[in-house]
Order: structure tokens, then sequence, then C-alpha cells
């Protein structure tokens, strides 16, 4: 059984590449090749490392030379001022680095886009300027040498070769960190943060904990990388390694390569750093700062024809060399099977908020929201009994979705409450109520782009699930029951819009919610695609799943609601079933308007 794994090309065609670049520094003789080999491995771990935060977590970080400045002065310090072996220097200077990461990156984690990118330059523009100013310490622009003393516990060796084969240790190890992060809970966690993290959030996930998490594994990485670097180079300074050009190069190594891919870093390193040396080497001289004209040109047309990196032009040519080799066998999908429970849609009962001691779910009480002094919600009350559903309808502007950001943990209400099966839920952050068993869907579909169908359901189902193979397999049992299964395998960004909608669906379910709140999921369909999003939600509905929706198909709402609630200019202006709601002077005036009774006949 295990030769039969060794031989599939999967697992061989992988090991090859690991022999040869095994065997690279005993074939090349020439120093110089073997210098350039060193670094663009070097280069490639540091990518990789960088990938982890940028490139899964979809945090773009420019501050990641500050973990590589950490790892070479404290190993080269201790080392200089205490005789300590750079090998003991190298591990504290890893985890020093992740107290720093964690720090640091828990602030500026509150800041998006190009906020937070600034963020991470501003810290590593910070510290540079105190290792330049910190003489007695760093050195200050002198910088810091090593005596050459080859020894192995110092880290030094008389010939490069045994330096090649301690990077590519480092390159091996964080690319096996990163295979079997990819696959993880983690893996799904950062892949859906990185495509939409308010998304994330209502699907259980604790956001902000897993970019801290992701940002102190690369930051413990980047710092092994910075002792390596110190050792093999024997002098640092702050212009050499606390450079805001180091953390650029670091992630255009993954962004060419393929951003949030295994081999994307590595590809990118092996494109980029050869090609700089060979054009610095061969017009640095002759033509002063040529090189990099060139070099920053072939990048932009990188970007321009290759935006989802080099990996992405050869990940289809490499997928039919495979296909072709002896011992190729596709990717085993799992059978469906019933994930065990009384119903498909197994609710979060079993982890009930309480003693759940009122008859009802959802109790809002007095509820108001204020945006610079306009009441987008006020004094708003209704409940909500198990296994109902409540339509929520009023005008454009009425306050609908704000009503439901307001019980999902998005906004915080400035007065009244919100009981949720009978304890106020003030406070409690999105992907908590998440947990507690309150679901949402979003007007604009929020789906993971460019993950599969089928994973973007397991990133929900790992809510509950406590293992890959029960997540996949409640995952399964998901999109069977919402009609997705024949697309499970499909790019969630290439599905028709009435597919995406069902996938918000599903992605939800997968939580095993005991509320779900449906904003306008009928949105943008036709009427056939309605009458088939009614039944599903009546499926959903059926299998004891609370429902509360927001939609202004009318005839929808009237059939498939057993109470109803109308909002106009934040206020609660009528409520009840739906023949009374239709019957409303006040509803018929502020909101359906005569046509509606005509329409009615």
């Amino acid at each position: 059984m295990f030769f039969k794994t060794l031989f599939r090309p999967q697992i061989y065609i992988p090991f090859l590449g690991l022999t040869l670049l095994i065997l690279t520094p005993v074939l090349v003789k020439s120093p110089f090749l073997l210098h350039i080999v060193i670094i663009t491995i070097l280069y490639a771990a540091l990518g990789s490392a960088w990938n982890i935060i940028g490139g899964y977590g979809g945090q773009l970080s420019l501050g990641h030379t500050v973990f590589f400045g950490i790892g070479a002065y404290t190993s080269t310090l201790l080392y200089l001022k205490f005789g300590l072996s750079p090998w003991l220097g190298m591990l504290l200077g890893a985890f020093l680095s992740m107290i720093v990461a964690a720090i640091v990156g828990y602030p500026s984690f509150r800041l998006r886009g190009p906020f937070f990118v600034l963020s991470t330059i501003a810290f590593g523009e910070v510290m540079h300027i105190i290792a330049i100013n910190w003489r007695d310490v760093t050195g200050g622009s002198v910088g810091l040498g090593i005596q050459f003393e080859p020894a192995f516990k110092n880290f030094i060796f008389s010939t490069k070769v045994p330096y090649a084969y301690i990077v590519i240790g480092l390159l091996v190890l964080i690319l096996a960190v990163v295979t079997l992060m990819e696959k993880s809970r983690m893996g799904y966690y950062l892949s859906a943060l990185r495509e939409n993290e308010d998304g994330a959030k209502v699907l259980g996930i604790n956001t902000a904990r897993y970019k801290l998490l992701a940002l102190m594994i690369s930051a413990f990485f980047t710092s092994l990388g910075g002792t390596f670097y110190a050792q093999y180079i024997l002098f640092i300074d702050p212009y050499d390694i606390l450079t805001l050009s180091l953390s650029i190069d670091m992630a255009l190594v993954s962004i060419i390569g393929g951003i949030g891919t295994i081999i994307g870093p590595v590809i990118g390193s092996f494109f980029m750093i050869p090609l700089g040396e060979f054009l610095r080497g061969t017009l640095g001289g002759a033509f002063r700062g040529i090189h990099l004209i060139i070099y920053g040109t072939i990048l932009i047309l990188v970007v321009i024809y290759m935006p989802q990196g080099i990996v992405e032009k050869i990940r289809k040519k490499y997928r039919v060399l495979v296909s072709k080799l002896p011992g190729f066998r596709p990717e085993e999908i799992l059978s469906l099977r019933m994930v065990p429970g009384s119903h498909i849609l197994q609710t979060a009962n079993a982890r009930s908020f309480g003693e759940h001691p009122t008859p009802f779910l959802l109790e809002v009480q007095n509820l108001s929201k204020y945006f610079g002094g306009l009441a987008a919600v006020s004094c708003v009350d209704f409940r909500l009994r198990q296994s109902e559903i409540l339509g929520l309808i009023g005008p454009n502007g009425a306050g609908k979705t704000t009503l439901f950001n307001l019980i999902c943990g998005f906004y915080a209400p400035d007065d009244g409450q919100i009981l949720y099966k009978g304890k106020n839920i003030e406070g409690f952050r999105p992907h908590i109520l998440c947990q507690k068993g309150i679901g949402r869907t979003f007007q604009i579909v929020k789906p993971f782009g460019n993950m599969s169908v089928l994973d973007n359901v397991i990133a929900g189902a790992y809510c509950r699930a406590p293992k890959n193979a029960i997540a996949r397999a409640k995952a399964e049992e998901i999109l069977k029951f919402v009609g997705l299964w024949e697309n499970r395998n499909l790019i969630a960004k290439s599905l028709t819009l009435p597919g995406k909608k069902r996938l918000e669906m599903a992605k939800v379910l997968a939580t095993q919610p005991d509320l779900i709140l449906l904003d306008e999921v009928m949105a943008g369909l036709n009427q056939r695609e309605i009458s088939d999003a009614t039944v599903l939600i009546k499926k959903i509905n059926e299998e004891g799943i609370t429902v509360m929706v927001i939609e202004h198909v009318m005839s929808v709402i009237m059939s498939l609601c057993h109470q109803i609630i109308v909002l106009h200019h934040g206020e609660k202006i009528a409520e009840g079933a739906p023949e009374k709601i239709s019957n409303d002077p006040k509803v018929i005036e502020a909101y359906l308007g005569e046509e509606y009774l005509i329409a009615r006949g």
C-alpha cells in the first residue's frame, strides 16, 4: 500500500523536485552560482512564510523586515555578547518575533485595506530608525560583524554547501507546515477571511484570532530566515536587514509566483531572484540602473498578463502531464453520507444559549440605532417563536438591514436590548452569535469567490465539526439539500446569481443555526427562480429552523410568512398575520400602494 501511494504522480513529482533540489549543492561547483541558489531558496522560504498571512490570510504586510531583523539581531547579539550558539539564538529570536507580532498585530488588524498596509510600513520604518540610533546595542549604521570561526555550534561553515542544505531544510519545513495548514480548519478560515471578512464572521470564524495566529506563525519562520542570513553573510546592519525593499521582495515572490498557493512563492523566487542577479551582473556596471528598469518592466508584464501568478499558467499543463503518467488516480470524492442526527440540517439546540425559559426564540425590546443623529432603527420591538417564519418588509432605507446587523452583532444598539433564548446578547460579536445558533445571509452576496463551492460550505461546517472529514461530510449533505451538488467543484465566483444565492444559504446552513436571517435572497431572480427559492426556504423551516426574511416580493412574503413586521423610517408601523398586514391602511400608504390592492384583485 505504501509503495502504491509513493508511486502516484501526485507524490513522486514533488518527490523528484525535492531530490533535484537536494542534489543541487553537490552538482553546482561555482561558488557564485551556489550563492545565487542559496539566496533564491532563502527568498522562497521567506516568501512562503509571508504567504501564510499575506496570501492565505489576505493581509498585505510590508513590515515583515522587522521579524527578519529581530531574528538576525537576536542571534547575533546573543552570540557576540554571551557566546550563545546561534542555533539557540535562532529559536529565541523566532519566539521574540512571535511576541512582537502579537503585540503589534492586535491593534493593526483593526485597520483594513491600505490603512493596514501603511501601519505595517510605519512599523518597519520605526524599527529601522531605532536600529540606526541604538548604537550601543545594534552598532548603528556601522553594523555588527561576526568573526569567521567555522564550527557547527557557531553556525559558521568553511564552504557554502552546508548553508545550502540548511536553507533547503528551512524551505521544506515551511512548505510542510503550509501544506498541513491548507486543508485544516485554519487554512479554510484564513482563505475565507481573505475572500470576505464579514462573510467569514457570520460563519462563526473569529477573524481577529486567526489573523493574529497566522501573523505569529509567519513571523516565526521569517525570523528563522533572518538568523540564517546573519550567519551566512556574517555581517548585519539596518540598511541591509531592516529595509522596506526586503519586505516588498518577500511579498513580490509570493504575488508573482501565485499568492495563496503552496508552490507559488517557490516559483516566484526561482523566477525573480536569478533574473535580478543576472541583470545586475550583466548590465549593472555598463548601464547604471538599466537592470532595474528591465526588471521592473518584466514584473509589470507578469502582473498584467498573469494576475493570478505564474502558477496559474502552469497549473493546467501540470495537471495534464500528471494525468498522462502511470499510476495516476484522480482525487477521490467522498461519497455522500449522513452525519449522525435526526435531521439533515441538524440545529444548534444541543448547544443552546442558557435555559431558554421563554416560549420565544428571539425578543427585541425597544431597540434603537442612530447614525449621526438619524434614527436608522427607532424603538422597535417584536417576538419570534421557535420554528416560525417572520417577514420584515418596508421601503428602501426603512432600517431592515440595520435591524439584521443589530441582531447579528455587526452594530451595537444605542438603546433597548435583544434577547436570544432568554438571554441578552448585547456586545456579542458576529462569530460568537453564529456559534450560539444565529446565522445570516447578506443583501449583496458574499461568496468566497476564489474557493470552490464545496470549500465554501466546508468553511461554514467547521463551526460545529471537530474534524475535516466530518466538516466535508456535512458540506456534501448541505450542497445536495440546496441543489448545488453538481456544482461542488466549481469556483464560487463562476456561479450564476441564483447559484450564489443558494451558496449563501448553504454556507449558513452548514453552521447548523437555530435562527437564520435571510436578507433579500430573491432579489434579481426571475419568477421560476423565486419559486424554487421559496420552496427551499419552506424546506429549511420544516427542518425546525426559525427564519426571519427581508423581501420585496410581496407574493412570496404573503404566502411564506406566519407573521410580518413593517418598518418605515426606522419605526415599526404594523405587525401581524399576512392578511392583516395586506389590509392595513398605514402599510398600504407607506409601502404597498394602491397598485398592490388592484393587482391582488
